[in-house]
């Protein structure tokens, strides 16, 4: 097989990796014959990489945006996913209240249960 496929292979291994959010160390990528190159020995690149990482990480939490693609004169397209929030419903307990007066009784004439009958 090509390097290529070798390489596609071991990644999309979902028993090595279970998620596409599982962290690759710099390492474990240079013993599979990865080229990597190290952010810390730049300071420029790495800037510039930062910026772009945050602003996206924050694009991302303030917005509905999924996916977000852009080119080098800054055209992009920004998928956004639809946000539908289920109706709020709630209860206020206000407490039993003030009651009746004292000496009034708890409720008004002629409400209530009815009255036995035949007594």
């Amino acid at each position: 097989p090509i390097w290529s496929e070798i390489v596609s292979d071991w990644l999309s291994d979902h028993t090595t990796f279970k998620s596409h959010g599982r962290h690759l160390p710099r390492s474990v990528l240079r013993e599979h014959a990865l080229v990597v190159s190290d952010l810390e020995g730049d300071e420029v690149l790495q800037d510039l990489s930062l910026s772009v990482f945050h602003a996206a990480t924050h694009t991302f939490a303030a917005t509905a945006a999924a996916k977000i693609v852009e080119n080098h004169t800054g055209r992009a397209f920004i998928k956004q996913h639809s946000v539908s929030l289920p109706a709020q419903t709630f209860q206020i307990d206000f407490g039993p209240g003030p009651g009746p007066a004292p000496g009034q009784p708890t409720q008004p004439p002629g409400i209530g249960p009815p009255a036995p009958v035949g007594r």
